[in-house]
């Protein structure tokens, strides 16, 4: 009899086991790691380039930081939710003036370093264009928006989305290049495709050369 209830209790935990391995695999397969790269007309990896995703559960809360670092935005691109609360903090051994005019939101923080400068929230949805008072060059982009998940591309190109779930959803993207512009719709997109690559309606714009600082912002350089 006890070999008879040992045999019970040895297939018990086999189907138990079998139904966990089951619950994973199933659970694994309704949400992916969508892994996605994007180009520009040419094929050409796009970098800084957003896609925005709509009809999904909205990604966990996460804090969002707009740094200062060698006189430039980090990074270049940050998208938020409406409502989200942005530091600034200034990395540089310099003080910065960062500023905006944008409608989605218009705000100063006078000459700070470090962490000086209080949070900045975004309560309306849009692009909020950033620019330094002191130095011209640096400019970066908030991109105020009500979709629950998004992400930015890489220098390659590369966008990851961990723990979409699978299906097929509505996709806009946006590019600082046209940052004038709201986002545009891609349509209903399968993300999770092996190997997906978008090809975006964007062409490559050459780089303008810097351009030489004023006599004030060489004063400003000269007492920082």
């Amino acid at each position: 009899m006890r070999k008879i209830r040992d045999a019970g209790s040895v297939s018990r935990f086999w189907l138990r086991f079998g139904l966990l391995l089951l619950a994973q695999a199933l659970l694994l397969e309704s949400s992916l790691a969508a892994q996605i790269r994007l180009t520009d007309e040419t094929g050409a990896p796009l970098a800084n380039a957003v896609l925005l995703i709509d009809g999904v559960p909205p990604a966990p809360d996460d804090s969002y930081v707009m740094d200062q670092v060698d006189r430039q935005f980090r990074p270049h691109v940050l998208v938020v939710p409406v409502g989200a609360r942005v530091d600034f903090p200034n990395s540089d051994d310099v003080r910065h003036h960062v500023y905006s005019f944008s409608e989605a939101k218009s705000f100063e923080l006078r000459l700070f370093k470090g962490m000086d400068a209080p949070p900045v929230t975004f309560e309306q949805a849009g692009v909020v264009v950033l620019g330094c008072n002191i130095h011209d060059a640096m400019v970066g982009y908030i991109l105020v928006t009500g979709s629950p998940r998004f992400a930015v591309s890489d220098a390659l190109g590369r966008v990851s989305l961990p723990d979409l779930p699978a299906g097929t959803w509505p996709v806009s993207w946006w590019h600082p290049s046209r940052f004038e512009q709201a986002p545009a719709s891609l349509g209903e997109l399968d993300l999770g495709q092996d190997g997906l690559v978008l090809s975006l309606p964007l062409t490559p714009v050459p780089e303008e050369p810097a351009q030489p600082l004023s006599p004030l912002q060489q004063r400003f350089k000269s007492v920082q």
